[in-house]
């Protein structure tokens, strides 16, 4: 996590060395999450029924200026992920730090639709599972159960995936956005061809550009 903080660190430095123009914008939404879960054992193995289950995406985004149409946006987001499944839920509290490529139609200070493309590291903080009234945490981290099937941990910290989305902004700096995000690794701890844990989401959010949301674009500032 260290090191990807620091990179993104890094190409705020470049571009802006570059003249590139940068904002800020904090997003608050809806995360509909859900988890494909696969349990057994080398004899098979059984896909559990789920459901998406709603929850508080809060979270802000770096927009990086490469021309008046290509962004960079890195940002630094709070997710509430997990599923439903019959009787209960399971609830994954998740940091997540999205890299999207943006391009953005139109011209700089008027209405615009965008749409973007990247990949995601999320590391989950808190986990637990809610079966009627009663709640239990979760252990997160990679320890296997013994032969036996005791011990080990419950879910692992570290998710990568990657995910799309399209939005519209508002020449005001105000603007919506809806994104679909899926991850690649396989988060149960045992993670054979026979147990797996793995995450999805669709997400709307709002959100306001500080900074550079009114400029008149790179292009013609050089003129």
């Amino acid at each position: 996590m260290k090191r990807i903080i620091l990179s993104l660190l890094a190409v705020a430095t470049i571009a802006t060395a570059a003249n590139a123009q940068l904002a800020i914008a904090p997003e608050l939404g809806l995360n509909m999450a859900n988890m494909a879960i696969k349990s057994g054992s080398s004899t098979g193995s059984t896909t559990f029924s789920t459901s998406m289950k709603a929850g508080l995406a809060i979270g802000a985004i770096v927009d990086v200026s490469f021309t008046d149409n290509l962004y960079l946006q890195p940002g630094l987001f709070y997710l509430m992920n997990g599923c439903n499944f019959s009787g209960g839920s399971y609830n994954v509290g998740t940091i997540q730090i999205p890299i999207n490529l943006e391009y953005k139609l139109g011209e700089p200070g008027a209405n615009r639709f965008f749409f973007g493309v990247g990949p995601y590291i999320g590391y989950n903080i808190s986990a637990s599972s809610k079966v009627g009234g009663s709640s239990t945490t979760l252990k997160i981290g990679s320890a296997k159960p013994d032969a036996q099937g005791n011990g080990g941990d419950d879910i692992k910290a570290l998710d990568i995936g990657a995910g799309v989305n399209i939005g519209y902004l508002l020449a005001n700096g105000f603007y919506v956005r809806v994104h679909y995000q899926m991850g690649f690794t396989n988060l149960d701890p045992i993670g054979d061809a026979n147990n797996s844990i793995k995450t999805s989401a669709l997400g709307v959010t709002v959100g306001y550009y500080f900074g550079a949301k009114k400029s008149k674009g790179t292009a013609k500032k050089s003129k």
